[in-house]
Formats: structure tokens, sequence, C-alpha cells
């Protein structure tokens, strides 16, 4: 399963040495959690948004593009801040 961690009473936890030093992460850096189908991902927020790129490649949709996604990403937002339009699913159905 991984490296596992406890969370204290309060709600804290201590992220394990190897994990820290495989992110990079050092006193004092901040860490985003991103909510994925299949639990949560990890981002450092200390480093430049390039090193994203391909981590979420299986994912993808073969035949894809990049205009799918934008409008995927836009149609998301917009249910998210008006809620699904009539007669479609939406996001949250």
């Amino acid at each position: 399963m991984g490296i596992e961690a406890r969370i204290s009473s309060k709600g804290q936890t201590t992220i394990p040495a190897e994990v820290r030093e495989k992110l990079g992460l050092h006193t004092g850096d901040r860490i985003a959690f991103i909510e994925m189908e299949q639990g949560y991902l990890i981002i450092p927020r200390n480093r430049p948004v390039d090193i994203l790129f391909g981590a979420l490649a299986e994912y993808a949709i073969p035949g894809t593009t990049i205009e799918d996604y934008d409008r995927a990403v836009g149609e998301g937002v917009s249910d998210h801040v008006e809620g699904p339009r009539k007669g479609e699913g939406g996001s949250g159905a």
C-alpha cells in the first residue's frame, strides 16, 4: 500500500522523511491536496508548475484534444458555480 502516517487528535500528521525527500519538501514549504477519483494527489507548492507535465498522463483519453479538455474544465467550473444545466447530469450527478 505504500508509506503510511498517523493523524493526531488535532488533525496533524508528519510526512515521512522518505516522502519529504522525494518531494523536495523542507520546513515551511506548502503543499496542495488535489482530489482525484482514487484519492488525493499531494503537490509541493514550492516548485514550478511545469513539474506536473505528464503527471496525469495515465488518465488521458486517447484522441482527446487540448480544446476538449479546456471545454470540459469550463463546463465543470460552470456547473460548480451555476449548478448543472437543466436536462444535463453535470459533474454532480
